[in-house]
């Protein structure tokens, strides 16, 4: 499962950073355009807010396996691997906390507007629940894979595999920095 989840992960984020270089590109044109031609294309700094939202919400997933989340590890470097298995535990149980209420409220947005036939207040007048629905989807699947890491994290704590939790969800040790940035 934990191989499935890193292969979507993956394909999300890839497919998230296109959208976002593509976005870039319209809004350099857009610039270019403005400033050669006085002419606009319309609507694209609405479809880069949407483009980012979507890419940043399928991209959290990528980053929580990746262990790329930024942590404050003051403490947790001087506790012994138990210690920082239950703080793993803990941090990732107050993640899912908050981003289940962020996707509750997701839900409820797209809901409405789908309900409601939203669109947007622009020359575009986008379909609101489309880009909101692709939006609450990443939230979904980032949802879905802090559930499967907590699930399986503690069931390595329970079983006394403290280092299996690191591997998984705790904060990278300084040598794991330094060999990521060296693959990279």
């Amino acid at each position: 499962m934990l191989t499935l989840l890193r292969s979507v992960s993956r394909w999300s984020v890839w497919i998230s950073g296109g959208l976002l270089l593509l976005s870039a590109l319209l809004v350099g044109l857009e610039v270019l355009m403005r400033s050669l031609f006085q002419h606009s294309f319309g609507g694209v700094d609405e479809i880069s807010s949407y483009i980012f939202a979507i890419g940043v919400a399928w991209s959290l997933a990528f980053t929580l396996l990746h262990r790329a989340h930024i942590r404050i590890d003051l403490v947790y470097a001087k506790l012994s691997s138990s210690k920082r298995a239950a703080l793993d535990i803990l941090a990732l149980a107050g993640l899912i906390a908050v981003t289940t209420l962020l996707f509750q409220q997701a839900l409820m947005t797209t809901s409405t507007s789908f309900e409601l036939g939203s669109r947007s207040n622009t020359p575009l007048g986008v379909t609101l629940w489309i880009p909101q629905s692709i939006w609450t989807a990443g939230l979904g699947f980032f949802l879905l894979v802090q559930a499967y890491l907590l699930a399986r994290i503690f069931y390595l704590f329970l079983t006394s595999q403290h280092r299996q939790v690191a591997a998984l969800s705790g904060i990278k040790t300084i040598d794991e920095e330094i060999d990521d940035e060296i693959r990279t």
